[in-house]
């Protein structure tokens, strides 16, 4: 994995670098930072959970797909109602045992259906 791949990724999950620093890589902020520019290599934990967590995504998108499958896309936003939750505390309040990647991964879908204009956020 690149730099500009683990900052897309990273991104596409919601996660500032300090808390993907802090979660995933168990590094500095600026570790994180020099990986996302280049000057570091990425390492092979980091890769393997950042690939951990895009097919997370992908299962739970599956999961949502199937929920709506045979509706025309213009009507899923009429039967699909997905969680947004702010704060992690609340997302835990809701989820206990679930942990704050996984906040950041639902949170990456719900705002890709929202964004798509496929669902209402909850």
């Amino acid at each position: 994995m690149n730099a500009k791949e683990l900052q897309a990724l990273r991104k596409m999950l919601m996660l500032d670098a300090s808390e993907a620093a802090e979660l995933i890589g168990g590094v500095s902020p600026r570790s994180w930072q020099y990986w996302e520019a280049g000057r570091s290599p990425v390492p092979a934990d980091v890769e393997v959970t950042m690939e951990v967590l895009v097919e997370q995504r992908a299962k739970l998108i599956d999961e949502i797909e199937e929920r709506v499958k045979g509706k025309p896309v213009d009507e899923r936003i009429d039967v699909l109602e997905l969680p947004f939750y702010q704060r992690f505390e609340d997302y835990e309040a809701a989820n206990p045992g679930k942990s704050r990647l996984d906040w950041r991964v639902e949170q990456s879908v719900s705002a890709l259906y929202f964004a798509d204009g496929m669902a209402r956020l909850a």
